[in-house]
């Protein structure tokens, strides 16, 4: 996979590569130099929210919005149940 640098420096991280690593805009790179290579990394806390056997487990102090958390998780569940999976 290519991507180019653009005039002003900035470079287009793939959507398959987006998307796989669940990067959304405006997140925040840590960028490295090693040798003669570029690394990109993704600062992150770990979430407090785990998935443990298809449940939802908090582990930590509660902040944010947690009942918007608990939602969308369900809803993406309803989401895989009632779509049939490609294969």
């Amino acid at each position: 996979m290519e991507t180019t640098i653009d005039k002003f420096g900035r470079v287009v991280i793939p959507k398959e590569i987006r998307d796989h690593l669940g990067l959304k805009s405006g997140e925040v790179l840590q960028i490295e130099r090693l040798e003669d290579e570029v690394m990109l990394k993704p600062l992150r806390e770990e979430s407090p929210l785990h998935i443990k056997e298809g449940v939802l487990v908090f582990s930590g102090a509660a902040t944010g919005n947690m009942k918007e958390a608990v939602r969308l998780h369900r809803e993406e569940q309803l989401r895989k149940i009632a779509l049939p999976s490609k294969k």
